[in-house]
């Protein structure tokens, strides 16, 4: 063989050299590399490790990307509850809709989104949307008397209507105003209150996952994968889907959107 020949045989196999370990690396850092930060998160639920929890979950991410099923779910919690309250409740819907919302969602995130309560929901073996729903209905019910009003008959009785303008009262709006006064800066305590026992600190059996579970993976971005999974491997769509993120010179979870 020519020593061009030579030359061009050694390039070829440096290339496809090169080739391949940038593949190995790709492999490590995108399959190897995440599938280990999910083991370990999944070994921190089942041994209750705060602190592992806390290093491999970037909690205020996590939080962000709940807000908007959080905001839905609250939303709607409240508008059966103005329903039920008849006209009255309609009326003045998105006024007091407008008043508790915010600080409800804040108080739900606040009091879900925590390595303990995250322990929890995993211990309880119910699926992430009935903890959400139980705890959005917990809080609801505890802001502003609201679950009063989630209660009362609908019709246009004196019931109804001392118990909006008792929500009223509390929220320092001015019912002679059409809901148009102020808000307390003090009436924030659902949000400080302890996490009421929405779930048992054990039950079913936990589900066992496998890579049935995962309903589709996809990169979310040069450093982002998302995970779509089901506690049923039988499912065809994802209960929940997962947002990683390569941050801080590590993997970690980022992200939670249940299917809603």
């Amino acid at each position: 063989m020519s020593r061009s020949g030579r030359q061009s045989v050694a390039s070829f196999l440096k290339v496809r050299s090169l080739g391949t370990f940038g593949f190995l690396v790709a492999l490590a850092f995108y399959v190897a590399w995440p599938l280990y930060a999910g083991y370990e998160i999944k070994s921190s639920l089942d041994t209750h490790n705060v602190e592992v929890l806390n290093t491999r979950v970037d909690f205020p991410s996590v939080r962000l990307s709940l807000k908007p099923a959080v905001s839905a779910q609250v939303d709607k919690v409240i508008s059966d509850a103005l329903r039920r309250a008849g006209t009255l409740g309609g009326a003045f819907g998105d006024q007091l809709k407008g008043q508790v919302m915010p600080r409800i969602v804040d108080a739900v995130l606040n009091a879900f989104v925590t390595p303990e309560m995250l322990i929890r929901i995993h211990a309880s073996g119910k699926s992430f949307k009935e903890a959400l729903d139980g705890i959005v209905l917990e809080r609801t019910s505890k802001a502003q008397g609201l679950g009063g009003l989630m209660i009362v008959p609908t019709d246009q009785s004196e019931g109804a209507r001392s118990q909006i303008e008792d929500i009223a009262g509390k929220l320092g709006i001015d019912t002679s105003k059409v809901f148009g006064g102020a808000v307390r800066k003090d009436t924030d305590a659902a949000a400080h209150e302890p996490v009421a026992e929405v779930l048992p600190a054990k039950g079913s059996e936990k589900p066992k996952y496998g890579i049935g579970n995962i309903k589709h993976f996809s990169f979310n971005g040069p450093l982002g994968l998302s995970v779509g999974v089901a506690r049923d491997a039988a499912a065809k769509k994802p209960e929940l889907t997962a947002d990683l993120s390569f941050v801080d010179g590590s993997w970690k979870l980022t992200g939670l959107v249940p299917e809603m």
